[in-house]
């Protein structure tokens, strides 16, 4: 998996050496020596990660990744602090100012590419995400609603319960909700996708915690809930195969609170950013498909729909009903926008209570509607149920001086007939407005075989 790693070292054999080794991961690489130049070469050159020294002249590693983390451009850029600091403060300080992680000059090689991959994924999956609410938002279709704040939750999975009872008093002093497992026998993995955080100890005794994070990863329900591995200095090589396997992040014991809690919330704060992003892009696709007034499927939608029923050739046959409101133009003059809005939305509600909910209904425009009757191949039980629709929608009472009632046309389309949806739209349109020219409150059927100057059949209307 390549992508675009930017070196930030003012040492140039240290720099020289990241280089060399990641160009021979298949990275492609770029070097700045001195931190003022890092918002210049991100703006010129967009890179995926930034592997970033601390101690440099000018502007030193914490205040680039603060600029960078407060810059609304470039927050979303990982950021990993490679540097010869050791102290816990150090690693505290970097971790606080917004980096991703923290790691300490001599590289364990293995250590930092197992990170870089790690973290080159999550960026592409955030990457997509944003790149789609992007566009949604240039579409108008952006922060559709409002986010609802769930309660922070962790699972916490370590037999070692003087450890567990420690990383719970540590997470719950922060306002996270946590569960405890000291099995990991005990866990269905389906039970575990309301948490924001799921932290494994590496040093299970009755499981094996790398199979547990590779069940995690598959699960649909867990697979972008962080991972946060606990893990022994003895045992690099398990925590290199972990993160490998799809693990977020890694606390070294002896454990520092501080740090952990510091990973642990920064790991909460990226689900909950991606989580947010993913809900807006799914209301705006929704949006997109959905009349807002009426809740039903709009005129882009109905019209995907009905194409694909045109050209399956399994489709059994079908009826469409065309249902025009009439005199609209003359309740909202009367009565205001407001009583004709509801008018609609009671229209709405009171075609799903008539038709079964196997069949589709949607919102074509304005004030009309289209509902397709699935298995409707007899003229007579399409007139039926037109006729049902019909009674259904003058018994509505939205004020008592107002009286409602639809015009309605009728066309069926047997499986045998190569017609497009188009086609069938105009068909229905054209019996629709044979009922308006016949009085009104009718419905009229659409017969393909007729002479254009015909009158079309009218089912009873008044």
């Amino acid at each position: 998996m390549t992508a675009r790693l930017l070196v930030v070292d003012d040492d140039a054999a240290i720099a020289k050496f990241l280089e060399v080794a990641l160009a021979a991961e298949y990275y492609e690489v770029r070097t700045v020596n001195d931190g003022a130049d890092v918002i210049a070469a991100v703006a010129d050159w967009e890179p995926d990660v930034i592997l970033l020294d601390v101690k440099m002249p000018r502007m030193n590693g914490y205040q680039v990744c603060q600029t960078l983390k407060a810059n609304e451009q470039t927050r979303h850029i990982p950021v990993v602090m490679v540097t010869g600091l050791k102290e816990p403060a150090d690693r505290r300080l970097g971790l606080a100012s917004g980096a991703d992680e923290f790691l300490t000059k001599p590289i364990e090689q293995e250590i930092l590419l197992a990170r870089l991959r790690g973290i080159v994924r999550l960026k592409r999956v955030l990457d997509e995400t944003r790149a789609r609410h992007i566009a949604m938002s240039a579409l108008g279709l952006g922060d559709t609603c409002e986010s609802v704040v769930k309660p922070t939750r962790a699972l916490i999975i370590d037999d070692l319960a003087a450890r567990a009872r420690r990383l719970h008093g540590a997470l719950t002093e922060e306002g996270i909700t946590t569960a405890i497992l000291d099995s990991a026998r005990t866990l269905n993995a389906g039970h575990a996708d309301d948490f924001d955080l799921i932290i494994i100890s590496l040093s299970l005794s009755d499981s094996d915690p790398l199979r547990l994070l590779a069940k995690f990863q598959s699960d649909a329900a867990t697979r972008d809930t962080p991972l946060l591995l606990i893990a022994e200095p003895e045992q690099t090589s398990t925590v290199i195969s972990g993160l490998n396997l799809g693990a977020s992040d890694c606390v070294m014991l002896p454990l520092d609170d501080v740090e952990f809690l510091l990973r642990a919330k920064n790991l909460i704060r990226r689900k909950r950013h991606q989580d947010s992003l993913r809900n807006e892009v799914s209301n705006a696709l929704t949006l997109a498909v959905i009349d807002p007034l009426t809740k039903l499927h709009n005129r882009r939608y109905l019209m995907r729909h009905l194409e694909r029923l045109c050209t399956d050739p399994e489709n059994p046959a079908f009826g469409i009903l065309m249902i025009d409101v009439d005199h609209f133009k003359n309740i909202n003059d009367r009565f205001g926008h407001a009583v004709g809005d509801s008018v609609l939305k009671a229209i709405a509600t009171t075609l799903h209570d008539n038709v079964r909910q196997s069949d589709f209904i949607s919102r074509f425009g304005g004030e009309e509607f289209i509902t397709i009757i699935g298995g409707l191949s007899d003229s007579r039980r399409a007139e039926a149920v037109a006729e049902k629709i019909r009674i259904a929608i003058a018994s509505i009472r939205i004020r008592s001086d107002l009286h409602l009632s639809v015009s309605i046309g009728i066309v069926l389309r047997d499986c045998r007939q190569k017609i497009s949806a188009a086609a069938l739209i105009d068909q229905a349109d054209q019996a629709m407005y044979d009922a308006k020219r016949r009085g009104r409150n009718t419905a009229s059927l659409y017969q393909a075989s007729r002479d254009r100057d015909e009158p079309i059949r009218s089912t009873a209307g008044l």
